[in-house]
């Protein structure tokens, strides 16, 4: 009887969330597949340049740190100093170009691991503006010694007349070296992240009060070194450190 049951839940399980993924529109409104033969689609992204926060990298918009191979775009970490940065990395973003409310965003790509490294894909604001938000949807630092990820939701207030921001993350057992589809599910009361089609964690309205996603995001790529990435010591020897992304699809919540 218990097998039975365990076998009806499962079956239960998959219709609702076939039923959730019809939510979705069936073909995308946006997607980037890198076929430009080696610089990105200004059209869509937008370099940022120099140093950022307490990180040891300096971004760049040459070649050697942001291009596309194969149809894939890199993200190159080079052991290049430059004035206090330690090495030179890439960082694109859509803001002003391609935003996001709602729906499904799902990215293919394989990040680069080694002490100090901190390959990010994550999202925030067109406009800033408090109750802010942050979602992380893949982020690794090398204390997790390539067997693991981190999503992170940010959620920033002000009380009694101070910024706060509180932070909700999840691990997720994984060996980012390896390709895999990172999804956000985005709808108007959750956040629900995937890894490979199969859920790891829902962030409910309830628990991000004030909910600030309710307003349009850009999506940001890079690989940063040091700060907080350098949680667990750093190693210059590691480089060059490459995040290749395959593709990337959005799809909008039906109405």
């Amino acid at each position: 009887m218990l097998k039975i049951n365990i076998i009806t839940l499962l079956i239960l399980y998959s219709h609702l969330y076939l039923s959730a993924q019809n939510k979705f529109e069936n073909t995308p409104y946006w997607e980037e597949n890198f076929c430009n033969k080696e610089r990105i689609d200004t059209t869509y992204w937008s370099y940022v340049l120099g140093m950022r926060g307490q990180e040891s990298e300096y971004y760049t918009d040459n070649i050697k740190n942001i291009h596309i191979k194969r149809g894939k775009l890199v993200i190159r970490a080079l052991n290049e100093k430059k004035g206090k940065a330690l090495c030179t990395s890439g960082r694109i973003h859509t803001q002003g170009k391609v935003s996001f409310l709602y729906g499904k965003l799902e990215i293919k790509a394989k990040c680069p691991t080694g002490k100090g490294i901190w390959p990010a894909i994550w999202m925030i604001p067109e406009k800033w503006s408090l109750p802010f938000g942050e979602i992380d949807i893949m982020e690794y630092i090398d204390c997790w010694n390539s067997q693991k990820y981190q999503i992170n939701v940010h959620v920033e207030t002000k009380e009694n007349g101070e910024k706060v921001r509180k932070m909700y993350p999840k691990m997720v057992n994984a060996n980012v070296n390896k390709y895999h589809i990172y999804t956000l599910e985005w709808y108007k009361d959750k956040l629900i992240f995937l890894l490979d089609n199969k859920i790891y964690y829902t962030f409910h309205k309830e628990e991000g009060k004030p909910w600030p996603f309710d307003k349009p995001y850009y999506l940001i790529l890079n690989v940063a070194y040091g700060g907080w990435g350098g949680t667990c010591g750093i190693d210059e020897s590691i480089f060059p450190c490459e995040m290749k992304v395959d593709w990337i699809k959005y799809y909008k919540l039906k109405e």
